[in-house]
């Protein structure tokens, strides 16, 4: 049986073409630690380490490659953010009120950190969508008062694929004096960015969903000068100023306590050099083109799409979000109307192949303002590898799973 992989916003499958053979060259012909000695070795995955930051810089729109900072993952990135940001406020201005902002789309990767800092005294406001599926830039600018010291976005929503308004929300966090933080999640490689044109202070992103690169890495990009305003919260060895107990000031050594997931970087290196190669652009395109497919094959169908059914072989399915209209990546998650998602998810790849992901997708506040928390949907996200030949597929597998 043919296997078709639909659960690219969890990670993306296959990766990019050169991606395990960089990794395998790494662990088996390099393999130093990185820029900690003179030899041959270690220069070499030094210049690995900074290939990857100027091609992910240059992808995203960044100033200094030096201010691209590697990761564990994106939820680490996050943590950094957030945490760096609150402890520095804590630091410099004892007895000050934080408060940060953010959306009830956020993944827990945003809402987990905020929650416990919120038992810390950290006032937390979640901004809804409305609906279209969108967090209006209005709305950002009036939640932010004088002590909001961070706006956390999610470029694009996990559950509905709608793509948020980064740009005005950039522009309500610079009239509102705070901090613009993106989490490019289920955005990065999968579109443009360009995080000096959005006025992006802090970018977040995985390597290994829409880069195309492995599991285990993620990055921070920091807009210069905010490194001035995000403490650090890891400390060790970084191979500079080994002579002194405590961590280095000067970037990226500030944040990247520890040997690095070099093998990893080296794979992620060449899946952002293929993504440059073929072009955001493109690949968007592509994407666009396949969203363009299942939308009108779902509406074709007569599933509910936008509330609106004409009835059909579909007609026991609900897209979840918004209709027509609204800019929304590949990422499609739907209900049906007796089965269980996790049931649905289970006949799809048994009996089609198809590979989806049940639940509540990390995103508490987004199923809860759909009505769906208590048994979540079947996710089916599509990536750059995906073809309109796989959506056709997927429509008939539902609808086989619902003539059942």
């Amino acid at each position: 049986m043919r296997r078709i992989y639909l659960d690219n916003a969890a990670t993306s499958f296959p990766k990019a073409p050169g991606v395990v053979e960089a990794m395998a060259r790494y662990a088996s012909e390099v393999g130093a630690t990185p820029g900690r000695a003179a030899y041959a070795e270690s220069l070499e995955g030094g210049r690995i380490i900074r290939a990857c930051r100027e091609r992910v810089c240059r992808l995203v729109g960044g100033e200094s490659p030096s201010h691209v900072v590697f990761t564990l993952n994106t939820t680490d990135a996050l943590n950094l953010a957030i945490r760096g940001m609150v402890l520095h406020r804590r630091r410099a201005e004892p007895g000050r009120a934080v408060h940060v902002v953010t959306t009830a789309l956020d993944h827990n990767s945003v809402l987990r950190p905020l929650h416990d800092l919120a038992r810390e005294g950290v006032g937390v406001t979640h901004v809804a969508s409305d609906a279209s599926g969108r967090v209006s830039p209005g709305a950002v600018r009036a939640a932010i008062g004088p002590d909001t010291l961070l706006v956390a976005l999610n470029h694009v929503s996990n559950v509905t694929g709608v793509v948020q308004d980064a740009a005005g929300v950039g522009r309500a966090c610079r009239e509102g004096g705070a901090a613009f933080l993106l989490d490019a999640a289920q955005s990065a490689g999968h579109m443009p960015i360009d995080v000096r044109a959005w006025g992006v202070d802090l970018l977040a992103l995985p390597g290994h969903k829409g880069l195309l690169g492995p599991l285990g890495t993620g990055v921070l990009v920091l807009r210069p000068g905010m490194e001035r305003v995000v403490d650090t919260v890891r400390q060790g060895g970084t191979g500079s100023a080994s002579e002194e107990d405590r961590q280095p000031e000067s970037m990226p050594d500030k944040y990247e306590a520890g040997s690095h997931n070099a093998p990893g970087i080296a794979g992620l290196s060449e899946a952002v050099k293929f993504i440059l190669s073929r072009t955001p652009e493109a690949i968007w395109a592509h994407e666009r083109q396949i969203a363009g497919l299942m939308f009108a094959g779902l509406r074709e169908g007569g599933a509910v799409v936008g509330g609106e059914s004409a009835g059909g072989p579909l007609a026991a399915l609900t897209l979840l979000g918004p209709g027509e209209g609204i800019e929304r990546a590949a990422i499609f998650t739907l209900v049906h109307g007796s089965a269980p998602a996790a049931e649905l998810a289970m006949v799809l790849e048994q009996e089609f192949g198809v590979l989806g992901r049940a639940g509540v997708h990390c995103a508490p506040r987004a199923h809860a303002g759909l009505g769906t928390l208590a048994g979540g949907g079947l996710r089916l996200s599509f990536g750059a590898f995906n073809t309109p030949g796989d959506v056709g597929c997927v429509l008939e597998a539902l609808a086989a799973c619902c003539a059942v």
